[in-house]
């Protein structure tokens, strides 16, 4: 794979293009659009704090890039916003009385479980979100999910060319997000 093939993968399979995407995509497969308003409104709503913070972050050089590859800025700049974000926007679904609470605790479970894998290994985060949307949109359409999971290993591949990760921190990404994708399924389907 080349540089530039593999920043092309890198890029289609970052974590704040495609979740936005897929989680929105999700929604309204789910639920008719009148009734998704509040759900894309939270996910689109968090991502842009979380873009806004980080350029905010970054001019500031309190992170060295964007995709915050170095491991010491993850936790302040990457885990501890999105779960303040998870948990906002749980509560403010529970208090609207609005559908995905249950999943968007179950993703900040996951994120939970990211930040502590931080603090030993950096987790490949455009893999797992790439193989945890997989099985997502699996649950959805068999062969958008079965193509979501093949383009998965690109992406991990990708970052391991781009030299952001090595094979085992893409590894381990991939492993969270299959355990956490099949218990989403077990859970949620």
């Amino acid at each position: 794979m080349t540089k530039s093939t593999a920043t092309i993968l890198s890029t289609v399979g970052h974590p704040f293009l495609l979740l936005p995407v897929v989680l929105s995509l999700l929604t309204v497969h789910r639920l008719p659009f009148e009734e998704a308003w509040s759900a894309l409104a939270a996910i689109w709503g968090s991502i842009a704090v979380m873009g806004a913070f980080l350029i905010i972050r970054k001019s500031k050089g309190k992170i060295s890039n964007w995709d915050v590859s170095a491991q010491s800025e993850r936790a302040s700049n990457i885990y501890r916003p999105v779960l303040i974000l998870l948990l906002l926007s749980a509560g403010l679904l529970y208090f609207f009385q609005q559908p995905f609470v249950g999943e968007t605790l179950f993703f900040a479970l996951l994120m939970a479980v990211c930040y502590a894998i931080n603090t030993k290994i950096k987790i490949s985060q455009h893999t797992l979100m790439a193989t945890y949307l997989g099985f997502l949109v699996l649950s959805a359409n068999l062969w958008a999910g079965v193509a979501m999971l093949i383009f998965a290993p690109f992406v991990a591949w990708s970052r391991v060319v781009l030299g952001r990760h090595t094979l085992q921190e893409v590894l381990v990404g991939g492993l969270v997000a299959t355990v956490f994708g099949i218990a989403h399924s077990l859970f949620f389907s």
